[in-house]
């Protein structure tokens, strides 16, 4: 009974995990303040210090109100793991909470790996190249000095290992009349293969205005942009690979002219999803595979035991196994009795025992009484 409810909660305790996912090589882009450092890349405290250069530069010296800037983070001489992920922070502050530039007002229209976030994962073949993550910006609608830091984490030496820099100073000033500008913006940073994109650009105080893309690092292709409904659409041709595509808008007007930044599209392309049904019955294939194994293991080694004992203790063993059993009593066969010759015989003399009897009795019988039996 026990082994049958021990069983069946073992059968239970698979059946019910959750479905889980893990993270392996990295945690993905995303969102994240510095204290990420102690929960998804090593407490700060426990991680190494980086040998990481962090260099900080910027398209323009200074953003108007609302503005497009490109910030660009350059990090070399890092120690590097097997696998070559590093991961590039770009922070308002480092309190450790609220310190993405969304925070402080900036919009992330891209981080040029594909995403809008203020954290991405690059891979890094050479620590002295290194590798540059740059951040197409709108800033702020509040005129004043900003601040900007970068971090880095990353592996080395079997350690994890987090560089922060200091700061880096970005001015906003007041926007000058009749400029250009993009108003906030979801950028589109990825889509489906074999999917054309409409792109709708919230632009003012523009008379014309065009949409740059190209392929990796090759020639530079433009689309004109037309109004409609007070925003202004161009379409971008599908992708038919997995090709590394992006694009900028050109804005400008009679006397200005504003480029946003270039924005990286990624190519959604569905990965291996595991079937959770399958995994729940390899896991009761292992659980039971398992309880097989220890079984055997168990038996063949009671009986290596007993092939391993000597003489003497096997001897012992089937005393102690002997003397467990009470002995049966001897069965002791009656006398044979001479035919003719009974035991109640008048004849026979008192005292004799049976065995006297049988054996004495016919001789006997014949000296005192001269007769047969």
């Amino acid at each position: 009974m026990r082994r049958a409810l021990l069983l069946t909660s073992l059968i239970l305790l698979v059946l019910c995990v959750p479905p889980l996912s893990a993270n392996p090589g990295g945690t993905g882009d995303a969102n994240r303040d510095a204290a990420c450092g102690g929960s998804c890349h090593g407490d700060p405290g426990l991680s190494e210090p980086s040998s990481a250069i962090l260099a900080f530069s910027t398209d323009r010296e200074a953003a108007y109100v609302g503005g497009p800037i490109s910030v660009s983070v350059t990090v070399t001489e890092m120690e590097l793991s097997s696998r070559g992920l590093v991961g590039v922070f770009l922070l308002s502050d480092t309190h450790g909470v609220a310190d993405t530039p969304q925070d402080a007002g900036w919009t992330i229209l891209s981080n040029g790996e594909g995403g809008a976030t203020n954290y991405a994962e690059t891979h890094v073949l050479d620590a002295e190249s290194g590798a540059t993550i740059t951040w197409s910006l709108l800033a702020p609608s509040n005129e004043g000095t900003y601040d900007f830091y970068t971090a880095v984490h990353h592996g080395g030496d079997g350690s994890a290992r987090m560089k922060i820099s200091d700061a880096n100073t970005v001015t906003v000033g007041p926007v000058p009349e009749n400029l250009p500008q993009m108003l906030p913006w979801d950028a589109m940073t990825s889509r489906s293969l074999g999917e054309s994109s409409e792109l709708s650009m919230p632009v003012v105080n523009a008379t014309a205005v065009t949409l740059e893309y190209r392929i990796d690092d090759g020639p530079i292709a433009s689309i004109n942009a037309t109004l409609s409904n007070d925003a202004w659409t161009a379409t971008l041709p599908a992708a038919l690979s997995d090709i590394s595509l992006s694009y900028r808008v050109i804005m400008s007007n009679d006397e200005f002219t504003e480029t946003t930044g270039w924005i990286v599209v990624s190519n959604e392309i569905q990965g291996y999803s595991a079937d959770i049904f399958a995994v729940r019955l390899q896991s009761l294939a292992l659980m039971f595979g398992s309880l097989a194994l220890c079984i055997s293991i168990q038996r063949r080694m009671s009986r290596s035991s007993k092939k391993s004992l000597g003489e003497p203790e096997a001897a012992l063993i089937s005393a102690d196994q002997t003397s467990m059993v009470a002995p049966m009593p001897a069965m002791v066969p009656p006398p044979a009795v001479t035919p003719g010759l009974a035991f109640d015989d008048p004849r026979r003399p008192v005292g004799w025992t049976d065995e006297q009897w049988v054996h004495y009795g016919p001789d006997h019988i014949k000296q005192n009484y001269g007769g047969g039996f």
